[in-house]
């Protein structure tokens, strides 16, 4: 939106801010133009200067300008000892063109704002109220979390005068009169990690019938019986817990007691002791129970949690089951190990195909390209590449799903004038006979390699410039494919790598996209990333689109391309009104 100087006035005429440029005319000019926008401006000529201002400040600055290359302290320097005093102190970086580094430097930095030399007076006031913007939600909330401070300590106050009901309250189930989840939790907390612990964690089989056949004043009585019938059968030297809802959790040192003669035990009474009556019948439940023991506290009740997992998949009622870190082991080999074989099979049985997901123009929101994707049909399932990349990776079948994918998206869009794009990997590059398939499968379809992207992952780029993937990448440049650098930002992106190596298109990671509506920092990185790529010639995609206001804001940061469920789920067939 078009922002008014009377707009950013509003905002910013209370705001005391620091500018340090070295440039005395450009400082000049800039702070002619501050003056009539701010309450208060102090100038400083370097980094050092800048820091002597700041740590005598009384009260702080709201916002500071600063440009990067200064002598005798640069201006990430000065960012950097700014940050150890106050790491949420808003900065607004000034910077060349030629800056790339300190660019990419101050991304990582947490900076607020970017201004471009020269200055552009509607960049300077957009950059401007979107930073102020900043400072007033920051004191706003400062303020709200002090009137909510103020008034938890007089609540605190309040409750201290009646101490022990609350500390009862706070620390003992209502219901069966046990101790609660809190002091579970406190308890593990604060255990010293010199010996080992047991935890049984019980959960009484099917408690939603209990609770809709009698009712729910029935239900709280049979929790109450419940942990006084526990009680009943344990010594003193554990501790016991209702944990959540109908789950009870117990807790003793397995050199003293026995876990199973505890288990075995418990099921026996429960078995033959009615926990009520109904109609003068006797009402009887039964329990499961997940034991897990460990020298680690942190780990008792996850372990605990997975072991009953365990014992309910069984079917029958009343059963107890030991957690086991081999088990555990040995069922994810067995996963690993099975899909491997799954994968292996759906490549003899050509059941690899390609499902193609569009890449929409921002600015005509119009489809330009498809990017392929790999997927298994399994007797009418479609099976998607996280259950199978991983085995294709373990047996050494990357490559084999790559050309499969090459093959049937080329053979699919041969005469056809419609950009797509393939994911290859290192692998690929790696076999020097990859580049003479490519060649006899282009040659085949008749493919214009223009209209081919292929995209890689940033591991390979990272790797010596001499390295046989980087010179087999090269080789695609020349042959006239195009190149896109998927996940950016995931890794150690490096604008100047991508510029050697002639990328086309960068992918933004799909963990800067997600939620970037309401994520100040992720829109700073993302609109950082769209202006440098701009300024090196290269186009922008935003992955894991999923909502309007997500797409909204990738437009708006200056990205030039879409793509994610918002548009389109991947789908069998590429549709037909590509631009």
């Amino acid at each position: 939106m078009q922002i008014s100087l009377k707009d950013l006035v509003d905002i910013t005429s209370t705001l005391r801010i620091l500018y340090v440029e070295d440039d005395v005319v450009l400082r000049e000019n800039t702070v002619a133009l501050l003056l009539d926008l701010f309450a208060e401006i102090d100038e400083a000529t370097d980094g050092v200067e800048a820091l002597k201002l700041y740590n005598e400040k009384e009260n702080g600055y709201d916002i500071i300008i600063t440009d990067l290359n200064m002598p005798h302290m640069n201006g990430m320097d000065l960012i950097r000892s700014i940050q150890a005093i106050n790491p949420k102190q808003p900065i607004i970086v000034v910077s060349a063109h030629n800056e790339t580094e300190y660019f990419l430097e101050s991304i990582r930095n947490n900076i607020n704002g970017y201004i471009l030399k020269p200055i552009d007076f509607d960049q300077l006031i957009e950059t401007l109220y979107k930073v102020a913007s900043l400072v007033k939600t920051r004191k706003e909330k400062a303020q709200e979390q002090e009137i909510l401070q103020r008034t938890l300590e007089e609540q605190s106050l309040q409750l201290a005068q009646n101490s022990q009901i609350v500390h009862e309250f706070l620390t003992v189930d209502k219901v069966t009169k046990l101790q609660n989840a809190t002091m579970l939790y406190h308890f593990l907390d604060n255990f010293q990690q010199d010996h080992q612990l047991t935890i049984m964690l019980y959960n009484i089989d099917n408690f939603s019938f209990i609770n809709q056949t009698y009712g729910a004043e029935f239900a709280d009585e049979a929790l109450f019986k419940v942990g006084e019938y526990l009680q009943y059968n344990l010594s003193q030297d554990v501790h016991l817990y209702r944990y959540n809802s109908d789950e009870f959790v117990i807790i003793f040192d397995p050199q003293i007691i026995n876990p199973e003669f505890v288990a075995i035990q418990i099921q026996a009474f429960f078995r033959e002791t009615p926990i009520g009556e109904d109609k003068e019948k006797p009402v009887y439940i039964t329990l499961s129970c997940g034991i897990a023991t460990s020298n680690s506290p942190a780990s008792l009740l996850p372990n605990a949690r997975i072991a009953l997992r365990e014992a309910r998949m069984r079917g029958i009622p009343n059963q107890y089951n030991i957690y086991n870190t081999q088990d555990i082991f040995l069922k994810r080999t067995t996963i690993e190990t099975t899909w491997i074989q799954k994968f292996r099979i759906a490549l003899e049985e050509d059941r690899v195909v390609p499902y193609f997901q569009p890449i929409v123009d921002n600015v005509t929101q119009k489809i330009t390209k498809y990017e392929c994707l790999a997927r298994i049909e399994d007797d009418g399932e479609i099976i998607s590449p996280s259950h199978f990349l991983e085995a294709a990776r373990r047996s050494g079948l990357m490559s084999n799903l790559t050309r499969i994918m090459i093959n049937k998206s080329f053979k699919i869009f041969s005469g056809q004038n419609v950009a797509f794009s393939l994911n290859i990997t290192n692998e690929d590059l790696l076999n020097q006979t990859f580049l003479d398939f490519l060649i006899a499968k282009q040659k085949l379809y008749q493919i214009d390699p223009a209209l081919v992207t292929f995209e890689i992952l940033e591991d390979i780029i990272i790797s010596d410039i001499n390295h046989l993937p980087l010179l087999n990448l090269q080789v695609l440049k020349d042959m006239g494919y195009l190149l896109a650098l998927d996940d950016f930002g995931s890794d150690r992106s490096n604008f100047n790598r991508l510029e050697n190596l002639g990328v086309d298109f960068i992918k933004i990671d799909g963990q800067f996209i997600k939620g970037i509506d309401t994520n100040p920092r992720n829109q700073d990185i993302v609109e950082s990333i769209a202006l440098m790529a701009k300024k090196m010639g290269i186009q922008v995609v935003a992955e894991y689109v999923s909502t309007k206001e997500e797409f909204e804001m990738v437009r708006q940061l200056g990205v030039d391309y879409s793509q994610g469920y918002f548009f389109n789920v991947p789908l069998e067939l590429p549709m037909k009104d590509v631009q």
